[in-house]
């Protein structure tokens, strides 16, 4: 059921990413017009496309059509209160972002709670537990959404669920503790995500998941971790682009990364690694909108 809102200051791979995981489970393409579902197709299309107050207004619809009482008596069905609560829920969530009504956030967590007490799968139940964290997470309710993290941690643990939502699940607590200025407990999280990324990762991934908690580390004033995340990351990087070329990765993540890191080495002092990551975006791409300012960069030194 996935959507996750990848946010926390740039958080990890694919999730609020905010990417969008898919919902399949609530599409199942056995399902044809016309059937109770066609009005979910126009909402997920509507949210994909960042529609999101037209996609709310479907998915309430929905809701108002067809009660939780005719769904549940097919098998395939008894996930449906989950799911459209969960929809519901994000696009509130993502309402309140793209509009600047925080309002809409004490909507989106209500449905949050209520697709997590709807919700049969402990996968389903973790879905909804991170977007409430979320949630809490963005109207600064640190030690409530802290909680719901690490809630959420013990479910993914105990279903041995590993992949990138764990890892944007120790990401979001990690940037829970600092906001609650518990430097120690968020330094022991992200020791845990580093720890696990090669576990948690397909090999695709992992730069996407190491460049921004290089990036807290920094943020945590520990530049010996940072530094050693980084080199992690341009191993990774040099392997992605060998391997899978940044046409099948996507060029922009690569651009930016590189470009981001050579600033970085800059401002601590380190030229030399400066020089080399802006010499590898140059090599990889020559075309790069970066050329000319990694230019300045560099005859500013």
């Amino acid at each position: 059921m996935s959507i996750v809102i990848k946010v926390f200051g740039g958080g990890l791979v694919g999730v609020l990413a905010v990417g969008l995981f898919g919902c399949g489970y609530l599409f199942p393409s056995t399902f044809h017009s016309p059937n109770p579902y066609s009005d979910l197709y126009k909402a997920k299309d509507l949210r994909d496309r960042g529609k999101y107050k037209a996609a709310l207004a479907k998915y309430e619809k929905v809701s108002k059509k067809h009660p939780q009482t005719a769904f549940g008596r097919k098998v395939i069905d008894v996930e449906f209160p989950t799911g459209l609560k969960y929809d519901i829920a994000f696009c509130y969530a993502k309402l309140a972002e793209t509009e600047g009504d925080v309002s809409f956030y004490l909507k989106a967590e209500a449905a949050a709670r209520e697709s997590y007490q709807t919700a049969i799968h402990p996968f389903d139940q973790a879905d909804a537990i991170y977007l409430w964290g979320y949630i809490l997470f963005k109207q600064e309710h640190y030690e409530e959404a802290r909680a719901k993290f690490e809630a959420l941690l013990e479910i993914l643990q105990q279903n041995e669920y590993k992949d990138d939502f764990t890892a944007d699940t120790f990401f979001a607590l990690g940037k829970t503790y600092l906001e609650l200025a518990d430097k120690c407990a968020a330094q022991r999280v992200f020791a845990q995500l580093e720890a696990r990324i090669e576990t948690l990762l397909p090999s695709y991934d992992r730069a996407e998941a190491l460049y921004p908690l290089g990036k807290v580390y920094l943020e945590l004033g520990d530049a010996v971790a940072a530094q050693r995340v980084f080199a992690k990351f341009e191993v990774r990087v040099e392997a992605d682009l060998r391997e899978f070329g940044y046409h099948f990765l996507g060029i922009d993540f690569y651009e930016e990364t590189l470009f981001g890191l050579g600033e970085v080495y800059l401002e601590l002092g380190d030229e030399v690694a400066a020089q080399r990551v802006f010499g590898r975006l140059l090599v990889n791409f020559p075309d790069t909108s970066y050329k000319s300012e990694v230019q300045r960069l560099l005859d500013k030194q």
